[in-house]
C-alpha cells in the first residue's frame, strides 16, 4: 500500500481568485503518475483509410467546442435561425427531426444553413417496424435529399439519427430473436443485422445517440460521424455512459458529443406553459442537473454539447435552460478547451460480452446482457468495477431526487471502457488496465496483454480470465486446484487485515519466483503481483472477485437502491482501491465528484460537482506535486434562483459557494498550476496502420460478413479474403447485391478461387474435348465471374487439371487450355477482374517454370502466375533457381502455406500453417521476392489461435504491414 505523506500544509494552502482551500501531497520518488495527454484524432486512426464515412476532426469544428440549438426548421426557419444562433447565440448545430427531408423548400433551407456556416446534425424520429399514420413511424429517406445534404453541406452534414435504438432493440427486439438463449456471438450477429437494416434504410451516414452502452458495435461498422448520449431522462448514469462512449470513440476513431434531456420518468421541463405529458417549469430534469451535465460534457472533451429542448419561454425569450446553455457557450469562448480529459484507467470487457447496466428504462428484467442472457460471474464483476468508480450508478433515473445520474468519484472521473479487440497502441494510452468481465481468451489477447505490461502498463486481472490465456500471462498462470474459503475469513493484506463476509473460492496461482504475494489467507495466495519489463501485473486468485453465494436477490423499485447479489469481495475491493488510487493527480472528498483535464503536466482544469442537495466542504488535493496557483473559472449561477432549480418534491437549502464550501447541486471549475515533477508524460503513440495486401482463405463458409464479424480484430491483420467459387454459384444475385453493400462499406477486398472445382470431372474442365460438357462449364464460370462483379471482387484464381486419359493428345490439351484461359481472361477483363493461375499439387502446374510458360503463351494483360510457397519450399534443391524465377515474374498473389511430407518423403499437404515450418530462412526469402503482391494465408487452421500464429509470423517480420 502506498503511503502518501502530507507536506507542511502551509506550503499547500493557497488562495487564488476563488479562495479555494487546497493542499498538496507528495508522491514518493520513482512512483510517477503517468499521463497520456493527446486528443483523439480520427485522421490518425488506422481504419480511416478504409471506412465508408470519414468522421469529422477538430478542424471541422473550427478547433473549438460547438453547441447544439434549434431542433426544427419548419415555418419561418430564417427567423428561428436568427433567434437561436444569432440573437441568443445558443449554438451552430441544428438538430431537426426527419420531416425536413420532405420539405418542398429543402434546397432553400440547406442553402441558408450553408451561408450561415451551420452544421446539420442527426435527423431524428425513425421507429423501426412502425407503419405510416402518425408522427413516429418507419419512414423512407429519399436519396435525392441525402445527395442534396452532401452537395450543399459536405462535412457539415453529420448524418441521420440512430437515436436511442440500442435501448429499443433490447426492450423490443432482442427477446424475439430465435433462439433468445443463443450464444453471445449469435446475440452480436443478431444485433448487427438489426442495425445494418436500420442504417441501410437511412443512407449509411449516421450519428449515434445511444440510450444504453452499445456504441462500440455501432462505430465498428464505419458509417458514423459522431456518437453521444442523451443523459438524464429515464436513462443511465452519465459517467458510465461516457466511459463507454469515450472508449468507443477512441477505439474506433470517432468523436463524441454531449446532450442532456429535459425529461425524466415523470414528466418534462418547459417554460412555455405546456402541461401535456406532465410538462411544466417544475417538472422533468432539474436545472441543477442540466447544468452539471452540460459542463461535465464539456470536460469530457465532447466536440458539441447542448440540451434536448425548452430553450425559450412562452414569450419567446430565453428560459432558464436557454440561459444555462448560453452561459456555457460564453464560458467556452472565454476559457477555451479545458484540456484533454485525464482517463488513466481502461476497463476491458470481451468484444462479445454485450454487457449493459443492471437495470434501465427498456426492460423490467434486471441483470441481463444483450437483453436476453442473465448476468454471469464476469458480468457481475463488470458491474462491481463500475460501482467502485461511480458508487450508486445503478440508481440513475429511479430516484425522484435524481440520485445516480452523477455519482461520487473516489478516484476522479478516470475510466474509459474498451472492448477486447482494442489494439496495443491504444492500450498504451492507459497506465492501468482492469479486465472487467470474462474474456474469451486465446493467444492474440494474451500477446496484447503481455506486451502492454512489458511496455509499462499495469494489468489487473482475475484468475477466471487468467486461466483462459494459453500458459497464463507474464509468467503467472492459474493451476487446476481450487480452494474454498469460508465466510468471516481474515485476510492478511500488507500489514493490515481485511474481514470477508461471504464464502468464496480461489484458483491455485502458479508463478515465477519474483512474484510477490500481497494478500493471503492462512498461507493461500489471494492476490499476487509481478514486475515484468517496464510494467507489472496484479492477479486475484478469485475467479471473478465475487463470493460463491448471492447475498440477496434484489428487486428494482423506484426510490430504492439496487444492490448487487454478488458484491466484490472485501479484499478485492480494498486492493483495487489502493491500486487505482495511485493514478490520482487530484482528489477531493465528502462524496463529491471530480473531473480532471490536462493542459500540460503542470497545468490542469479541474471540475468539482456536488451531486447532493446539501452544501459540502470543498478542497482539492494534489497528489502529484505542490499546488502553485488555484484560479476559479467562474460559472453563472443564476439558475439557482429560478423555478425548477431543484427536482420536483425536493426542498432543500442548498447553501453557498465559498472558498471552503460548494453549494448543493452545483459544479465549479478551477485552473490549477502545480509542480509537475511527479508526473511522467507518456509520449505520443502513433497508431499502427492496418496491413495492406494481406488476406486469408475462408473455407466452407455460409457468410463472408459473419466470418469477418466473428473475427473482431480482422482488419488489424488483413484487408482481403479468398472465398470458394461455390459461394457465389449457390447464391442468388439479389443476395449477393445485398451482401456487397456491407462488404464495400468495410473496404474488404475479395478474391474468388475456382481451384476446388477445376477437376475435369465432375465439376469444371478447361479443355474442349466434350462440347456439351465444356459449354456448360464455361457458362458456369462466366456466371460466377458476373456475380463477382456484383460482389465487388477484383481477383479470381484458377488452376489447371489433369490430362485426359483418352481421345485427346497433349498438344490438343495445351492448345485448348490456352484458348480457354484467354477467353476467361477476356471475359474477366470486361468486369475489371484480374486472373491468377496458381501453382497446384497433383498437376503439372506444381512447376513454376511450366506455369509461367502457360501464362506467357496465353498473353493476356490481366493474367498472372500465382506462386505457392508450399510447393516451392517442398523442393529445397530448386529453391535458389525458383527465387531467381520469381524475381523476374510479375505476380499479384502469393499463396502462403507450408509443405508436409510423409515418412517416405512424399509431399501430401500444401496447406500446413507456416508457423510450424522449420526452415524460416527459406520462407522469408520467398515472402520477400515481391513486396507489391498480396500475401494470402492458405493454411488449414484448426482454431483461431493457429491462424493467429501465422499472422504473428507475418507481423514479426513486417510482411505487408504499412
Amino acid at each position: 500500500m502506498k503511503i502518501f505523506h502530507l507536506r507542511n500544509i502551509s506550503l499547500g494552502l493557497l488562495f487564488g481568485l476563488s479562495g479555494l482551500f487546497s493542499f498538496s501531497r507528495t508522491t514518493p520518488p520513482g512512483n510517477q503518475i503517468r499521463m497520456y495527454n493527446y486528443p483523439m484524432n480520427p485522421r490518425e486512426h488506422p481504419d480511416d483509410l478504409r471506412r465508408f464515412v470519414k468522421p469529422p476532426d477538430a478542424s471541422t469544428f473550427g478547433n473549438q467546442i460547438q453547441f447544439m440549438a434549434l431542433r426544427g426548421l419548419e415555418g419561418d426557419y430564417k427567423k428561428s435561425l436568427d433567434t437561436y444562433t444569432l440573437k441568443y447565440d445558443l449554438g451552430n448545430f441544428i438538430w431537426p427531426s426527419y420531416p425536413l427531408i420532405y420539405q418542398a423548400n429543402l434546397p432553400e433551407v440547406l442553402n441558408e444553413l450553408k451561408k450561415r456556416n451551420l452544421y446539420l446534425f442527426d435527423l431524428w424520429g425513425y421507429v423501426p417496424g412502425s407503419g405510416p399514420g402518425g408522427y413516429w413511424q418507419q419512414f423512407e429517406v429519399p436519396q435525392k435529399a441525402l445527395n442534396l445534404f452532401e452537395k450543399e453541406l459536405g462535412n457539415r452534414w453529420m448524418g441521420m439519427d440512430n437515436g436511442e435504438q440500442d435501448g429499443r432493440y433490447v426492450g423490443g427486439f432482442a427477446s424475439q430473436m430465435i433462439a433468445p438463449g443463443s450464444s453471445r456471438e449469435e446475440q452480436y450477429l443478431n444485433f448487427q443485422n438489426h442495425f445494418q437494416g436500420l442504417t441501410d434504410r437511412l443512407g449509411n451516414k449516421m450519428s449515434a445517440l445511444v440510450s444504453l452502452n452499445f456504441g462500440h458495435y455501432f462505430l465498428k461498422e464505419g458509417v458514423y460521424t459522431m456518437i453521444g448520449a442523451e443523459t438524464a431522462q429515464g436513462l443511465p448514469n452519465a459517467q458510465v455512459y461516457y466511459s463507454f462512449l469515450r472508449g468507443a470513440g477512441k477505439q474506433y476513431g470517432v468523436p463524441w458529443f454531449g446532450n442532456a434531456s429535459v425529461w425524466n420518468r415523470w414528466g418534462w421541463k418547459n417554460y412555455s406553459g405546456i402541461t401535456s405529458d406532465n410538462g411544466g417549469d417544475r417538472k422533468g430534469t432539474s436545472l441543477s442537473l442540466l447544468k452539471r451535465l452540460i459542463y461535465s460534457h464539456i470536460m469530457y472533451n465532447c466536440v458539441a454539447v447542448g440540451f434536448e429542448a425548452s430553450y425559450l419561454d412562452k414569450k419567446e425569450e430565453l428560459s432558464p435552460i436557454g440561459k444555462i446553455q448560453q452561459s456555457a457557450n460564453k464560458w467556452v469562448k472565454k476559457y477555451g478547451n479545458p484540456g484533454n480529459l485525464y482517463t488513466p484507467v481502461a476497463v476491458m470487457t470481451d468484444f462479445f460480452s454485450g454487457w449493459t447496466f443492471p437495470r434501465h428504462l427498456y426492460s423490467g428484467n434486471i441483470y441481463r446482457v444483450w437483453g436476453n442472457l442473465p448476468y454471469e460471474e464476469g458480468d457481475y464483476l463488470t458491474d462491481n468495477i463500475f460501482n467502485l468508480f461511480y458508487p450508486g450508478y445503478q440508481d440513475a433515473s429511479y430516484f425522484h431526487d435524481e440520485a445516480g445520474f452523477l455519482s461520487p468519484t473516489p478516484f476522479g472521473d478516470v475510466a474509459d471502457c474498451i472492448l477486447s479487440d482494442c489494439p496495443l497502441w491504444l492500450l498504451q494510452h492507459y497506465p492501468i488496465l482492469v479486465i472487467g468481465g470474462k474474456l474469451k481468451g486465446g493467444n492474440e489477447i494474451k500477446d496484447n496483454l503481455e506486451k502492454y505490461v512489458e511496455l509499462g502498463g499495469h494489468l489487473i486481472i482475475t484468475a477466471g480470465n487468467l486461466e483462459n490465456m494459453p500458459d497464463g500471462i507474464s509468467g503467472i498462470h492459474a493451476g487446476k486446484g481450487t480452494v474454498s474459503i469460508d465466510a468471516n475469513a481474515t485476510i492478511s493484506y500488507h500489514r493490515s487485515t481485511v474481514k470477508e463476509s461471504s464464502p468464496f473460492k480461489v484458483k491455485e496461482i502458479i508463478s515465477a519466483d519474483s512474484t510477490q504475494t500481497i494478500a493471503n489467507v492462512n498461507g493461500t495466495a489471494l492476490a499476487v503481483e509481478r514486475s515484468v519489463g517496464l510494467g507489472k501485473i496484479t492477479v486475484f486468485a478469485s475467479p471473478f472477485g465475487l463470493g460463491t453465494k448471492p447475498v440477496d436477490l434484489p428487486k428494482s423499485e423506484v426510490d430504492h437502491p439496487l444492490k448487487s447479489p454478488f458484491p466484490l469481495l472485501n479484499h478485492v475491493r480494498q486492493i483495487l482501491d489502493d491500486l487505482i488510487s495511485e493514478s490520482k493527480i487530484f482528489s477531493t472528498d465528502n462524496g463529491l465528484s471530480l473531473i480532471t483535464c490536462c493542459k500540460s503536466k503542470d497545468e490542469f482544469t479541474v471540475a468539482v460537482c456536488n451531486n447532493s442537495w446539501l452544501e459540502k466542504p470543498l478542497k482539492i488535493i494534489s497528489n502529484a506535486g505542490r499546488i502553485i496557483r488555484t484560479t476559479e473559472l467562474p460559472i453563472d449561477c443564476s439558475e439557482q434562483k429560478a423555478v425548477g432549480f431543484l427536482p420536483e418534491n425536493v426542498n432543500h437549502q442548498t447553501g453557498r459557494n465559498t472558498g471552503k464550501t460548494i453549494a448543493g447541486g452545483d459544479i465549479r471549475i478551477f485552473n490549477l498550476k502545480i509542480e509537475g515533477k511527479h508526473i511522467g508524460e507518456i509520449p505520443h503513440i502513433q497508431p499502427l496502420p492496418n496491413p495492406v495486401n494481406r488476406g486469408v482463405t475462408l473455407r466452407n463458409i455460409s457468410s463472408i460478413k459473419k466470418e469477418i464479424l466473428l473475427r473482431p480484430t480482422f482488419f488489424q491483420h488483413f484487408d482481403r479474403v479468398v472465398i470458394d467459387w461455390k459461394y457465389l454459384l449457390e447464391k442468388e444475385n439479389s443476395v449477393l447485391v445485398n451482401e456487397s453493400g456491407w462488404i464495400s462499406r468495410q473496404g474488404l477486398k475479395l478474391i474468388v478461387d475456382f481451384s476446388s472445382g477445376i477437376n475435369l470431372f465432375p465439376d469444371l474442365r478447361l479443355i474442349n474435348n466434350d462440347s456439351l460438357e465444356y459449354i456448360r462449364n464455361m457458362e458456369t464460370i462466366k456466371s460466377v465471374i458476373s456475380k463477382m462483379a456484383q460482389l465487388g471482387a477484383g481477383d479470381l484464381v484458377l488452376s489447371t487439371h489433369r490430362m485426359v486419359e483418352n481421345n485427346f493428345t497433349p498438344v490438343q490439351f495445351d492448345l485448348s487450355l490456352q484458348k480457354t484461359l484467354k477467353e476467361i481472361c477476356q471475359y474477366a477483363a470486361i468486369n475489371k477482374i484480374n486472373v491468377s493461375l496458381r501453382m497446384a499439387s497433383g498437376r503439372d502446374t506444381d512447376n513454376l517454370g511450366h506455369i509461367s510458360a502457360i501464362v506467357k503463351s496465353v498473353n493476356e494483360p490481366n493474367l498472372f502466375v500465382s506462386p505457392s510457397t508450399a510447393l516451392l519450399l517442398a523442393k529445397p534443391e530448386k529453391l535458389g533457381e525458383n527465387i531467381e524465377l520469381l524475381k523476374n515474374l510479375k505476380f499479384r498473389i502469393l499463396l502462403v502455406g507450408a509443405p508436409e511430407k510423409d515418412i517416405y518423403g512424399t509431399l501430401w499437404n500444401t496447406n500446413k500453417p507456416i508457423c510450424d515450418f522449420q526452415d524460416k530462412q527459406a520462407l522469408k526469402q520467398l515472402l520477400s521476392t515481391n513486396p507489391e503482391c498480396a500475401l494470402l494465408l492458405d493454411g488449414l487452421y484448426s482454431s483461431s489461435d493457429e491462424e493467429y500464429k501465422d499472422i504473428t509470423y507475418l507481423n514479426q517480420n513486417n510482411f505487408n504491414a504499412q
